[in-house]
């Protein structure tokens, strides 16, 4: 089983879309069995990462498919297609993503 690594850039402290892409962490760990998960403060980023806030999967900056936000679903995809394997019993659940994704912005 190959390893999903994804790579969330924040700000310190957390607000906003840092907020919301940290927060999703949890679910990330709940639904996928091959994926580590670093999270790295902006002023440890690698030069050639893109600023905070962002989310990268095996080196793929997740790009927002129809707005400012990475939906549930853009992130489902990316996992998805960098080869990230669910819990036989739990699917990953899009609206459960979103459901955090709007708390976090409100």
């Amino acid at each position: 089983m190959e390893k999903v690594i994804v790579k969330i850039i924040t700000k310190n402290p957390p607000h906003g879309r840092c907020r919301m892409y940290t927060s999703i962490v949890w679910l990330m760990m709940n639904y996928y069995k091959n994926v580590t998960i670093n999270i790295i403060p902006e002023i440890y980023r690698n030069a050639d990462d893109p600023d905070a806030p962002c989310v990268i999967v095996n080196g793929k900056l997740i790009e927002p498919s129809n707005t400012i936000y990475v939906s549930g679903e853009d992130l489902v995809s990316a996992m998805n297609g960098a080869g990230a394997i669910s819990y036989e019993e739990i699917q990953p659940d899009i609206l459960k993503f979103d459901e955090i994704i709007e708390q976090c912005l409100s």
